[in-house]
């Protein structure tokens, strides 16, 4: 199995990037809970995980790093521990790995808004090929936000994690 000296794992960063790539939410429930959010509270809120995902399609790691929040951690599915810089880090190198993104299908995607925090819950299953070699992904994940400085509508991710889910499972 390829192994690249920063990130590890090809596949540990690829549940990684599967927990990120994570908005193609049409038909997404809204979940709330605690104080009343607003629907333009869970709008911002979808709106980073629109940017989030698309800077993780298109590459673009520098967008990726605008809501990403200085004291941002990541459990990924294999149990690895990141912080913000190893993270970013990890997804900058991803092209370099051979790890090309061919389908990613999400369901289950859940977004509450408690005060100043937001909860993005769901399931995803991507398709990938790792230097060539097809590989299938499933994973649970949970991103947490909290809403910046100044209103605005906008929200920075501070922790995420991934669980695979096991063959058959």
């Amino acid at each position: 199995m390829f192994k690249h000296p920063r990130i590890g794992n090809a596949i540990g960063t690829l549940g990684r990037l599967l927990v990120a790539a994570a908005l193609f939410a049409g038909g997404c429930s809204i979940a709330k809970a605690g104080a009343p959010a607003s629907m333009k509270d869970i709008q911002d809120l979808e709106r980073a995980e629109r940017t989030w995902a698309d800077s993780l399609r298109s590459g673009d790691t520098r967008r990726l790093a605008t809501i990403i929040d200085a004291e941002f951690t990541f459990i990924g599915p294999d149990g690895e521990f990141e912080k913000r810089d190893a993270y970013l880090a990890g997804y900058e190198a991803l092209p370099k790995t051979g790890v090309v993104v061919e389908r990613i299908d999400m369901d289950q995607v859940a977004y509450r808004v408690l005060g100043d925090i937001g909860i993005v819950t769901g399931h995803v299953v991507a398709r990938v090929k790792v230097q060539g070699a097809p590989v299938v992904e499933n994973v649970r994940f949970t991103r947490v936000y909290r809403r910046t400085a100044g209103g605005g509508g906008g929200w920075q991710m501070v922790a995420g994690q991934g669980t695979r889910i096991a063959q058959g499972g």
